[in-house]
């Protein structure tokens, strides 16, 4: 988390219009998620690569790293795809037979397992994208323009801001832990992340008590008054709409050619 937000202040990108960043995303994340076309997935994770590592300078190892992450969940999802079951064994390509059922995988199956996977990381791509050129600040104030309820901006803001407290508390505690030898064999590592957890608890407890009291000595009122820059760079938004074209024509072209 503290990787993505500190890259997203680093960003080139950063500079631009957040309205059009989290617009431009939206609509790609939509048109992936309607769209059943394999060309329109490689398209988008190629376009939206070549955004966040060339034009935001996320280096190339980090962008993998964060693309690898959702695979371990997709692949164990993948699983329960692939294998079918039936009756009879002509439909699949490989089939063991279990009882009086066949469970093997078939044609569709595959094709089914294809095009989510790709559909996934297209989706996962583009929300890359703007959490790397976009800072969160940023994009509750996108949230705010689109006269999203207060009390939900409100709850991001606060959610989002003790994502890293929890993160750092837990690190400090974690290196206080190893060392005094608090994982030096497994038994003892049990106990000793038991422990992290208990006090983990009611130390985040306690600062958000003390955040909350720090608020109402500063005259909280139930809003956020946060700073932005006074001005973006902003490109037409001719661009974004031929490049939603050029995604939906792909995946009209597929379909064609497909049919």
């Amino acid at each position: 988390m503290k990787v993505i937000d500190q890259y997203a202040y680093r960003s080139p990108l950063r500079h631009f219009d957040p309205v059009q960043k989290v617009l431009f995303s939206l609509l790609v994340l939509i048109t992936c998620l309607i769209e059943h076309s394999l060309l329109l997935y490689i398209t988008v994770i190629l376009l939206m690569g070549w955004l966040t590592v060339r034009k935001g300078l996320t280096p190339i190892k980090l962008y993998i790293m964060l693309m690898l992450v959702p695979l371990t969940f997709l692949i164990l999802s993948l699983l329960t795809l692939l294998f079918d079951f039936s009756t009879e064994s002509n439909s699949f390509l490989w089939s063991i037979h279990i009882t009086h059922m066949y469970m093997g995988i078939s044609k569709g199956s595959i094709e089914i397992c294809l095009f989510m996977f790709f559909k996934v990381f297209a989706s996962v791509s583009c929300l890359y994208f703007l959490c790397l050129s976009t800072p969160m600040n940023d994009i509750l104030r996108v949230l705010e323009k689109w006269h999203c309820p207060t009390f939900l901006l409100e709850i991001m803001s606060l959610i989002y801001r003790f994502i890293f407290v929890f993160i750092d508390t837990a690190t400090t505690m974690y290196t206080a832990q190893v060392a005094r030898l608090g994982y030096r064999n497994f038994h003892l590592g049990i106990r000793s992340f038991g422990m992290l957890l208990s006090t983990l608890l009611i130390r985040t407890l306690k600062m958000n008590n003390v955040l909350y009291t720090s608020l109402e000595c500063r005259g909280y009122n139930g809003s956020f008054n946060v700073l932005h820059e006074g001005s973006y760079k902003s490109l037409p938004y001719l661009y974004l709409i031929l490049v939603e074209a050029l995604l939906i024509g792909l995946g009209i072209i597929e379909f064609i050619l497909g049919g």
